[in-house]
């Protein structure tokens, strides 16, 4: 399970001495003790963690460009730092021209366009493709 792998983790860090990534380790574990009370479990199942970990993922992401625009090199390393760690965990995701496909083949199956199309394609991709992708994708080609 994943949230054992990080807490794990984070225990080797911290006999480590590794001050950075046990850090980031915490932050997470910190986001997935409320995904623990959210869903009144022990033990998280993977996809919750995923889910958890996606979504701190796109917040590193923002940060980092938000402090680019700004010149915070020191921070901006730091949140890049971070987002490879994270990535490490996440299931690699579809390409563009896979997501296209799919796309494709969900707007043929279903008739859908627009919003209606966008929404069938995120139920079915969830977790498995960039939702900024998916976006584009259907607004350029189905709107």
């Amino acid at each position: 399970m994943l949230y054992l792998q990080l807490k794990t983790e984070a225990i080797a860090a911290q006999k480590a001495g590794d001050a950075r990534l046990l850090g980031a380790l915490r932050l997470l574990l910190s986001e997935l003790s409320y995904a623990k009370v959210e869903t009144k479990t022990e033990d998280l199942p993977d996809e919750v963690v995923i889910r958890v970990l996606s979504k701190e993922a796109k917040k590193r992401k923002d940060s980092i460009e938000i402090y680019e625009k700004v010149g915070e090199k020191v921070r901006a390393d730091q949140e890049k730092y971070e987002l490879a760690m994270i990535e490490k965990y996440l299931p690699t995701l579809m390409a563009e021209a896979d997501v296209e496909a799919e796309v494709a083949k969900i707007a043929a199956e279903t008739g859908l366009t627009g919003g209606r199309l966008m929404g069938a394609v995120m139920g079915k991709l969830r977790g498995k493709a960039d939702g900024g992708m998916i976006n584009k994708i259907v607004l350029e080609k189905y709107s």
